[in-house]
This record gives C-alpha cells, sequence and structure tokens, in this order.
C-alpha cells in the first residue's frame, strides 16, 4: 500500500463510527420520508435502525440535528453527482452536462419524498440561525457549479469565444434543473410527464441552443 492510498484509511474506531452514524441516518430518512418529521420519534428510528435510543444521542443530539444530518448527505450526494458525471464523461459540455442533468433528475425522483419533507420542513426545524451549517450547504452548491463550470471553461477556452462567467451558467443550468425536479416530483407533481430523456434533452436544449432554436 502507497503512501497515498495509505493516508485516506481511517482508523478503525472512526470507521465505525460513520457506519453507525450512516446506518441512523438511513433509518431516518426511511421514515420522515413515509410518516414525515414531526410524526417520527428519536424511538422509531432508533429501533428501525437497530439500536437502542441512548445510542442515537451518541451521534445525534436531537431530531433536528438528525433532519440536518440528512440534508448535508444530500447535498453532499449531489456534489459526488456532479464530480463524477464530468470525470466520467467523455465528450463536449453538451454531452458532460447532459450526463449531470441525466444523473439530478434521476436522484431527485429516488428521493422525492425526501426532497419534499426538507422543502416542506425546513423553515420550521430550528430557529433558522445556524449560520455554519448553512453556509456549509452553500458551500457545497457552489462546488457543484464550479464542477459543471469546468467543462465550460474549457470550451470557450478551446474555441476562442468571449470570456464569460462560466460559473454563473453552470449556477443557471443547474437552477433550470432544480426547479424542473421541484415541478416534476413536489408535493403537487405540476409537471405530468416523467420521461427523464426527454426532460434532460429539453433542459440541455434550452441551455445551449436558446429558445428560438428549441425543438421538442
Amino acid at each position: 500500500m502507497n503512501r497515498r492510498t495509505s493516508a485516506r484509511v481511517l482508523p478503525r474506531k472512526e470507521r465505525e463510527k460513520r457506519a453507525r452514524q450512516e446506518e441512523i441516518l438511513t433509518a431516518a430518512r426511511a421514515l420522515f420520508a413515509l410518516k414525515g418529521y414531526h410524526n417520527t420519534t428519536l424511538e422509531e428510528i432508533a429501533h428501525h435502525a437497530e439500536f437502542g435510543k441512548g445510542t442515537i444521542y451518541n451521534y445525534f443530539s436531537s431530531k433536528e440535528e438528525l433532519f440536518y444530518g440528512i440534508i448535508d448527505q444530500l447535498t453532499a450526494e449531489t456534489v459526488e453527482l456532479a464530480l463524477a458525471s464530468i470525470r466520467d464523461t467523455n465528450g463536449t459540455a453538451r454531452e458532460k452536462l447532459t450526463a449531470y442533468a441525466v444523473a439530478m433528475i434521476s436522484h431527485a425522483r429516488a428521493n422525492a419524498e425526501l426532497v419534499n419533507l426538507i422543502i416542506r420542513e425546513i423553515n420550521h426545524v430550528g430557529d433558522g440561525s445556524d449560520d455554519i451549517r448553512m453556509k456549509i450547504f452553500h458551500l457545497r452548491a457552489r462546488k457543484v457549479w464550479e464542477t459543471i463550470a469546468q467543462p465550460i471553461k474549457d470550451e470557450i477556452r478551446s474555441n476562442g469565444s468571449k470570456q464569460v462567467d462560466a460559473v454563473r451558467l453552470a449556477a443557471m443550468f443547474d437552477g433550470m434543473l432544480r426547479f424542473h425536479c421541484i415541478a416534476q416530483y413536489g408535493k403537487f407533481r405540476l409537471l405530468e410527464n416523467e420521461n427523464i430523456a426527454q426532460a434532460v434533452s429539453s433542459i440541455v436544449s434550452v441551455f445551449f441552443d436558446g429558445i428560438a432554436n428549441y425543438k421538442e
């Protein structure tokens, strides 16, 4: 094992701690999505995770802390989706952003009930004064934009085109995706069509070609 690989290996106790945290969060995600935040108790989460309630308190101080832990997971997953989509897709910026769009919409569909719960409850959990936690969430959003902005930057540079703010463009693209997910999988299901490929094609077409050249 080389030095770089060994440096990434966590001590056994830390690995066990993180594994238990993940088990608790997985149980909380399932129950919050099924019953809602306010109708789920810590006792139920502990039972679902097959731990005693006291074990929960070893890792999370409250149900509110668990709620924010789930948001933390989801935002981290979004960053990983962006990194993997850009890293593992060959081709143009359009192809790379298409891969990201497919991953994002698929992730939103798979976690629709949980996302709806967060949208519904985010302003009712805690006092809204946790600036450090919110700063982390904002930094992760920025990480997503910077990641999907890179192929845009590369393409602009290779084509010798006029320099633009690629991160701002990436934020716009990401915003289109997220609003689509809310409309498609949100509480009121404002969009009836659930064809991911068609949705991605439409969003990518509008972003890269403009509305004037848009073809459904």
